[in-house]
C-alpha cells in the first residue's frame, strides 16, 4: 500500500509542479482585472460625457452659423443699414456674427478632439482587460485542477490531520494577503501611468503657451490678423491638452485616493472683435500679461503635476516591495503545504517521512 502511495505521489508531483508554476505566473491577473475594469468603466462614463459635450457644442456651432450666413449673405440688411447711414453698425453685426461662428467652430474642434482621444484611451483599456481575462481564465483552470488532483489524493477532508488543515489555513491566508497587496499595487500602477500620461499633456500644453507667447510678440509689433489667428490657435490647443490632463488626473484618483487636484488651470483665450476692431498696440499689450498669467497657470500645475507623478512613484516601489514579500511567504507556504501533505500521505500508509532539505 505504501508503494502505491508513492507511486501516486511520484506521479502527481510533476505535474503539481507544473500546476503550481503557472498559477504562481497568473496570481497577478485577478487583482489587475479589477483594477482594469474600474479605468474601463470610468474611460465609459468619460465618453458617454464627452459624446453630449460634442453634440451640445455642434448643435451650438449649426446655430451659430446660421447666424452668421444670415448677415453675411443678406443684401437686403446690408442696403437697409446703408441707406439709413449705419453702414458700419451692420458690418460690427457682422463680424460679431462671424466671431461668435468662428469661436463655436473652434470649441467644437477641441471638443471632438478630446473626444476621440478618450475614445481612443477606452478601447486600449478594452484590449488590456480582454487579455487579463484570458489570463484569469487560465488561471482558473489550473486551480481546478490542482484541487482535482488534491482530491484524488486526500480523498475529501483531513480532521484526523490537523496540521494539514492548520497549513492550509495558513497557504490561504498569504494568498489573500498577496492578492490585497497586488490589488493595491495594480491601482498604484494605473495611477502612475495616467498620471505620466497627464504629465506629458501638461508639457504639451506649456509649449503651446510658449507658442501662443511667440505669437502675442510678434502681434504687438505689427503681426496682423494671422499672427491673431496663429495665437488663438495655440491658445486652445493649449486649453485642449490641460483639459485632457486634469481629465486624466480625475482618472488616476479613481485609481489612487493618494493623489491630489491639480491647481487651478486658466487659458485666458482673448476676444477676436477686440482684435479685429480695437487692435493696437495697448489692447495686444494686455493681452501679452494675460498670456503670460495663463501660461503661469499652467506652469504651477505642470509642477503639481511633476510631484504626483513622483510621490505616486514612490508609492508604487513600496507597495512593489511589499509585494515581493508577500509573494515569497505565499510561495513559502504553498511549498509547506506540500510538504506537510507528503508527510500525511507518508504517515497514513506508515512509511517513512518526508525528505526535508
Amino acid at each position: 500500500m505504501a508503494d502505491e502511495v508513492r507511486t501516486k505521489i511520484t506521479a502527481a508531483s510533476a505535474k503539481n509542479r507544473e500546476l503550481l508554476t503557472i498559477l504562481q505566473q497568473t496570481d497577478h491577473a485577478l487583482p489587475s482585472l479589477i483594477q482594469q475594469r474600474r479605468l474601463v468603466t470610468d474611460l465609459e462614463t468619460e465618453v458617454k460625457a464627452s459624446d453630449q459635450r460634442v453634440a451640445a457644442v455642434d448643435r451650438k456651432r449649426k446655430k451659430e452659423y446660421q447666424e452668421h450666413e444670415k448677415y453675411r449673405d443678406s443684401v437686403l440688411k446690408r442696403f437697409a443699414y446703408k441707406a439709413t447711414g449705419k453702414r458700419e453698425k451692420f458690418e460690427q453685426r457682422a463680424a460679431k456674427e462671424e466671431q461668435e461662428y468662428f469661436e463655436a467652430l473652434q470649441e467644437e474642434h477641441r471638443e471632438t478632439q478630446i473626444n476621440k482621444d478618450v475614445k481612443s484611451q477606452l478601447e486600449q483599456a478594452r484590449q488590456v482587460a480582454a487579455d487579463l481575462e484570458r489570463e484569469v481564465s487560465r488561471h482558473n483552470d489550473v486551480q481546478r485542477q490542482l484541487d482535482e488532483l488534491y482530491g484524488r489524493i486526500f480523498g475529501g477532508p483531513t480532521p484526523g490531520f490537523p496540521q494539514e488543515d492548520e497549513q492550509e489555513r495558513v497557504a490561504n491566508a498569504k494568498t489573500q494577503a498577496y492578492q490585497a497587496t497586488r490589488g493595491k499595487a495594480e491601482a498604484e500602477s494605473q495611477a502612475l501611468r495616467l498620471l505620466g500620461e497627464g504629465q506629458l499633456r501638461m508639457k504639451r500644453a506649456l509649449g503651446f503657451m510658449e507658442e501662443a507667447l511667440m505669437h502675442s510678440r510678434r502681434d504687438m509689433y505689427g503681426g496682423g490678423t494671422f499672427t491673431d489667428m496663429m495665437e488663438r490657435n495655440a491658445l486652445s490647443q493649449a486649453e485642449r491638452e490641460a483639459t485632457l490632463a486634469k481629465m486624466l488626473v480625475a482618472q488616476a484618483q479613481r485609481m489612487s485616493p493618494m493623489v491630489a487636484d491639480l491647481p487651478p488651470i486658466n487659458i485666458d483665450q482673448g476676444n477676436l472683435m477686440m482684435d479685429v476692431f480695437f487692435d493696437n498696440i495697448f489692447t495686444d499689450m494686455a493681452f501679452h500679461d494675460k498670456i503670460k498669467a495663463s501660461r503661469a497657470s499652467v506652469i504651477r500645475a505642470a509642477m503639481a503635476m511633476d510631484g504626483q507623478v513622483s510621490a505616486a512613484r514612490q508609492r508604487l516601489s513600496g507597495l512593489e516591495g511589499e509585494l515581493r514579500m508577500r509573494e515569497q511567504e505565499m510561495r513559502e507556504a504553498r511549498e509547506k503545504l506540500q510538504k506537510v501533505r507528503e508527510r500525511v500521505f507518508e504517515s497514513v500508509e506508515g512509511g517513512p517521512p518526508a525528505y526535508e532539505p
